[in-house]
């Protein structure tokens, strides 16, 4: 694919959530000088939610701290003294350095919306007398909820160079970028950008900011962190890119980002490179998965146009001279194509939690798939996820989608489709059981989750229950294709879109989707792109019709290619699940695994070692072998992929919490997602069977339970159990409720922890309803949001929560 393909711009999202009142308004700073003494005296301001300490020279050394103290805009209140971040790092090239008059600088340090300050110095050696440097000046920054409007920049500009006509293509597909008019990037700057003829390595950074923002709310971080390197005299914002810690790409410094634009991020290595930035401070987060892969995935684009291999080695020479510097200029060092800053500076860059993942990062970059699609359940791309239900028993069959919101899935903005609303293929006829295994892919490749629907009930002219799969695009849904073009042989009776996932599985950049037809045992996977449809691959993988079937996504092998797990029980009543693996044409059929099938099946790095692993739900014995009362079980991925490496968690085991009782069908649900942000996947599962005892039995109460992923594993230690008679969880229990009879692990509020959302089909004589839950730095929260028939507008005895997209 060239290079510039797959680029798009689209609008970010920008809540503005830890800013300065919500007001349309330009991003601004205001300098506040500090005295001889290094104070400044309480004062009001103008609204302001970061703060950096600025000088006269970069390369002066502060003798000390500075300290402030804010006044926080709502409340009133003034906080307690907090100092200011380390010295920044230097990161301009060549003739931008001191001697070319730049500022020295402390990281950002955010406030959130304040409307005043006080400040101190405190020198390190308690003295009163060592000298300051000359010019200490506060620069209080306001994000804004748009683009400064003031010109700024460096006065003294490098030379002007010229980019690439054209830019090189390459092997590589281009990941979706958010450019820097969506973010707000002040584009009135007075210098040009300065462009180099290549890019021979990446450098890996942190901003070293607050990771205390949502990802609505990047926008403005990314103008209060462009706004402090202005007020450094840069001529830019100093990275090529930076990634939320959502996993969202943004383009930095300006220049184009098909070109090999000089950054201002790694003093005497800026040209020849490029500069990703990891939207937060790494010395305490831990950057997600999706982080990883995106920085991955921009590395491997970037390099791939010049023909560098990602796990190569580069040698460089340092172009510039600086007292932190590892390389003085003209000395040459080795180095691998994908680096930490603190190889060639000294600094802690980039954190502590994420300089241990480069290594990572560079395998996922050479992958053989390294331009794979990066996972998303965002339809509106405003950096939360959102929650999707299939309804298939709703007259003709419906999904009802919710998008996410600062406090979750937002119920009054919810859209109900059916195959009567506008835009979607086909039409309304009984029995067609549309809604059925709804899934999120991003099949067109510009980062927006696109809907893909089955409907197994549908026929095909003469020929009944063919089945069928229908594609809606993001963020509208109004437009698509449906697809009911599959091989002869598994049309009639076929049932095809009984189970549904996607994933990119040749690598291209494009999410491609996987459906079963369980009345046939056959398979077809639609290959995405701008020709969908075209390229629809079918076969044989069953012998006969199955039961049960689920499917599931993940790099189980770490090659770059998304493959399936598939779980079905045959005509013999046995449990398996079936391994496809991705490659550059598609699915190739790897095998059965030994491990038995279930109910339920989804997949995610449960044990933080890079390979995605499998979670099956087994929840009854006669199918599975499975322990009384079901059981999950995790099947580890390795560089061979999915193999006997396995941990099995019932009722029975130890912390999980229950008793192990015939029936309680632990297992009936999984869904697999890093809740608290530890870097290991977590499993919940459902237990819809269980009989709750208050004030006489509830059989079939249900309930949910959340198993934890560790470095061993799979664990039972710190799993937590959810039922309708956990204080703060909506709703009472009932008989037959089925609470836990859908699960999925989605992060609906922005904060890259995933939250909790439960099915519970039978609540009120079926009608269905779904119980969210919220997940925060203090854990899960058991005061939960209710989505019913009145919030989702179904109709009644539909079963509301029996699906839910992973």
């Amino acid at each position: 694919m060239a290079s510039g393909a797959g680029v798009t711009a689209y609008a970010a999202g920008d809540a503005d959530d830890a800013g300065a009142p919500r007001a349309e308004r330009p991003a601004d700073t205001q300098s506040v000088a500090l005295s001889d003494a290094g104070t400044v005296a309480k004062r009001d301001t103008a609204p302001f939610s970061s703060v950096s300490l600025t000088w006269q020279r970069s390369d002066a050394a502060l003798p000390g701290t500075a300290q402030i103290r804010t006044r926080d805009a709502g409340s009133g209140e003034w906080s307690g003294w907090r100092s200011l971040g380390e010295e920044a790092e230097a990161g301009a090239e060549g003739r931008e350095a001191a001697e070319a008059g730049l500022r020295g600088s402390t990281d950002l340090t955010w406030t959130g919306a304040s409307d005043g300050v006080e400040a101190r110095f405190v020198r390190d050696d308690g003295s009163t007398a060592d000298a300051l440097p000359a010019g200490m000046t506060l620069e209080l920054i306001d994000p804004g909820t748009k683009a400064s409007t003031e010109a700024a920049g460096a006065a003294d500009c490098n030379p002007p160079t010229s980019p690439l006509d054209p830019a090189p293509g390459s092997p590589v597909a281009a990941p979706p970028v958010i450019d820097r008019a969506a973010w707000g990037a002040n584009q009135n700057l007075e210098c040009p950008p300065s462009y180099g003829t290549t890019v021979d390595a990446v450098v890996v950074h942190h901003t070293a900011t607050t990771n205390s923002y949502t990802c609505a709310g990047a926008p403005a971080q990314l103008r209060a962190v462009q706004q402090a390197h202005l007020n450094q005299g840069w001529n830019d914002i100093g990275y090529n890119f930076l990634v939320d810690k959502c996993g969202r790409i943004y383009e930095g410094r300006g220049g184009g980002i098909t070109q090999p634009v000089v950054g201002a991020h790694d003093v005497g290595f800026n040209t020849g490179t490029v500069g990703i930035a990891y939207l937060g401070d790494t010395t305490t987060a831990k950057p997600s998965r999706a982080v990883q892969d995106a920085i991955a995935r921009i590395a491997a684009w970037k390099l791939g146009q010049f023909g560098h291999d990602p796990e190569s080695s580069a040698t460089l020479v340092s172009g510039a001279d600086h007292v932190d510097s590892l390389y003085q200029k003209g000395q040459s060092v080795t180095l691998p194509r994908i680096f930490r800053h603190l190889d060639t500076f000294k600094t802690a860059c980039p954190g502590t939690n994420l300089k241990g993942k480069v290594g990572l990062i560079r395998s996922l970059a050479g992958a053989p798939g390294a331009g794979h699609a990066l996972a998303t359940s965002d339809y509106n791309r405003d950096g939360r996820g959102d929650l999707l239900a299939g309804v298939p028993r709703d007259g003709t069959g419906a999904v009802a989608v919710v998008p996410g919101g600062a406090d979750g899935p937002v119920a009054g903005s919810r859209k109900k489709l059916t195959q009567a609303s506008s835009g979607v293929p086909g039409a309304s006829e009984a029995g067609d059981a549309w809604g059925t295994a709804p899934t999120w892919g991003d099949v067109n490749g510009d980062g927006r989750a696109d809907l893909i629907v089955g409907a197994p009930g549908e026929d095909d002219g003469t020929r009944t229950d063919t089945g069928a799969v229908t594609l809606l695009y993001g963020p509208d849904f109004n437009s698509g294709a449906g697809f009911t073009q599959i091989p002869e042989e598994m049309l009639a009776g076929g049932r095809w879109g009984t189970a549904l996932t996607a994933g990119d599985y040749n690598g291209d950049g494009y999410d491609d989707f996987f459906s079963l037809a369980a009345g046939s045992g056959m398979a077809a996977t639609v290959i995405g792109g701008p020709d969908v449809g075209n390229g629809i691959q079918g076969r044989s993988l069953i012998d006969g019709a199955v039961d049960h079937a689920d499917a599931t996504s993940g790099d189980f092998n770490r090659d770059g290619y998304a493959d399936v797990a598939v779980n079905y029980r045959d005509t013999n009543g046995k449990g398996r699940v079936i391994w496809l693996k991705g490659t550059a044409h598609g699915l190739d059929h790897v095998g059965t695994l030994t491990t038995p099938g279930g109910r339920s099946v989804a997949a995610g790095d449960i044990n933080g070692d890079g390979y995605a692993d499998l979670a099956i739900g087994q929840p009854y014995t006669a199918e599975s072998g499975a322990y009384a009362g079901g059981q999950v079980t995790a099947v580890y991925g390795s560089a061979a992929g999915l193999g006997t490496s396995r941990t099995v968690l019932h009722q029975a085991s130890a912390s999980v919490p229950g008793t192990a009782e015939s029936g309680d069908a632990m297992g009936a649900s999984v869904a697999v997602g890093d809740v608290n942000l530890d870097g290991y996947a977590d499993v919940l599962t459902g237990t819809p069977g269980e009989d709750i005892t208050r004030s006489g039995n509830r059989s079939n109460a249900g309930a949910s339970i959340l198993l934890r992923g560790a470095s061993g594993g799979l664990t039972g230690s710190g799993s937590q159990a959810f039922s309708q008679d956990t204080s703060g969880v909506p709703g009472s229990t009932e008989t037959d409720d089925r609470v836990g009879s859908a699960a999925t692990l989605t992060d609906f509020s922005g904060w890259a922890r995933t939250d909790l959302a439960i099915g519970a089909e039978g609540e009120n004589a079926y009608d269905g309803t779904i119980l969210q839950l919220d997940s925060g730095s203090s854990g899960v929260s058991p005061a939960g949001v209710y989505y019913g028939r009145t919030e989702l507008g179904t109709a009644a005895g539909t079963r509301v929560g029996a699906m839910l997209a992973p």
